[in-house]
């Protein structure tokens, strides 16, 4: 670890009867999960659907301005507010102010957490899935009253796959200036875990608790590479906003070090579904905020940190694993590279560039495999075959570890009578 502790269900046995299902409140049956994937289209701008998005990041940069000013508290609060207003102003149809509402009170919220302005700079727009209609390859979004603007979308196989398969519901649909992303989703039985793998991220590998180790160098030296390569440009071009956007663009490092991240994520998906393993991660939490200036780190030390992808990561993992149906959790991430995983004692002294140490039970510990082991026992998941600690004919229960037999009320008596009987 660096310095730091930052979609549900349908399994029903096979008869010759059709058995009943039981439904929870959100309408899955037990032991399913509901998987979403957002899958990207390509598509050519016109004229037409610049001037929708335009229009979308106005009406937002507006209710943002309305929600500040006015002081609103809350997604519904600020559609209400702005549902006539906006209807009236902007010419456009009923389910924009509902969209709308939604992606700015998110900016408002984010924001507020980092302290700084709220401003819809990019060009987007988001629409739920009841208010567009995709006829295979040919997207229809509404605009104004009677006027709908038709997309031609552009994929290969692997989207086709998606737009072919009928028991994939679509959800809302995000468009950008060059690409669209619609969300799927589908009911999958959760695979029934035999056991747990925790995972330990740091900053150039991911350790399972099994040992198995997936390298991650690739990105710290895809954003030493890229660094550099700004460093030097803005050097030689501080004042050429043009060549700037072109050549030192942090897009293609982005796009780069996804992939990467894609690769290991789905490395980890196969192994946990072919072992059937229920994946623990750790709540990271606090990394962006301990490597802000003035934290007694070095240059090199705070960027490094903030440039580490740990969030995505654990999101392609989450989101892979769900729709392969792996169970996930998520475990407070305090002490696990400090704590022996053999005897439970914390090395509080330890150290971030001590990747090696030894507890005072005679244990030599490798930082991360033991901050894994440790992620995967905290773990809540039920597996198959578990056996708790302490119970008979396990190692903690031979090895001396105090366990207090259940002894019936009858069996007790027995007991107490035979030890008043002396041998004779």
């Amino acid at each position: 670890m660096l310095g730091g502790e930052n979609l549900d269900t349908n399994c029903a046995l096979a008869s010759t009867f059709e058995p009943a299902i039981l439904i929870d409140a959100r309408g899955l049956a037990p032991n399913s999960i509901k998987a979403v994937k957002s899958v990207k289209f390509s598509y050519t701008p016109t004229p037409m659907t610049r001037e929708l998005l335009e229009a979308f990041r106005d009406m937002v940069n507006d209710a943002i301005r309305i929600c500040l000013d006015e002081g609103i508290k809350g997604r519904l609060k600020l559609r209400d507010r702005i549902y006539k207003e906006f209807r009236l102003r902007y010419r456009v149809v009923s389910c924009f102010p509902f969209s709308v509402a939604e992606v700015a009170w998110s900016i408002v919220k984010k924001h507020r957490r980092w302290h700084r302005k709220p401003f819809a700079k990019r060009l987007m727009m988001k629409m739920d899935a009841q208010n567009y209609a995709l006829n295979y390859s040919i997207l229809s979004l509404p605009f104004r009253k009677g006027e709908r603007v038709f997309i031609p979308l552009r994929f290969g196989d692997y989207q086709r796959s998606f737009l072919m398969d009928p028991t994939l519901k679509r959800g809302s649909v995000t468009m950008t200036d060059n690409c669209i992303f619609i969300a799927f989703s589908k009911e999958i039985p959760t695979i029934k875990s035999e056991s747990r793998v925790g995972i330990d991220l740091n900053e150039k590998s991911a350790v399972l608790s099994d040992g198995t180790r997936f390298n991650l160098s690739e990105v710290a030296r895809l954003h030493t590479e890229y660094g550099v390569r700004r460093s030097d440009f803005h050097g030689r071009h501080s004042n050429d906003r043009r060549l700037r956007q072109k050549f030192a663009s942090s897009r293609r490092e982005k796009e780069r070090v996804k992939q990467v991240l894609n690769v290991v994520s789905k490395q980890i998906v196969e192994k946990a579904v072919k072992n059937r393993e229920a994946i623990i991660l750790e709540k990271l939490k606090g990394i962006r905020k301990s490597s802000m200036r003035g934290n007694q780190m070095g240059r090199a030390t705070r960027r490094r940190a903030n440039l580490w992808p740990f969030r995505q990561l654990q999101q392609q993992i989450a989101y892979k694993a769900s729709w392969a149906g792996v169970p996930v959790e998520f475990v407070p991430a305090t002490m696990t590279s400090r704590t022996c995983s053999r005897c439970g004692s914390i090395n509080r002294k330890l150290k971030i560039k001590e990747r090696e140490w030894r507890c005072p039970c005679g244990a030599i510990l490798d930082r991360d495999l033991n901050a894994a082991i440790n992620i995967e026992r905290r773990g809540k998941i039920p597996c198959l075959g578990e056996v708790r600690p302490g119970a008979q004919g396990t190692d903690e229960a031979v090895k001396g570890n105090p366990t207090t037999p259940v002894i019936l009320r009858a069996e007790a008596l027995k007991l107490a009578r035979r030890e008043h009987v002396q041998p004779s």
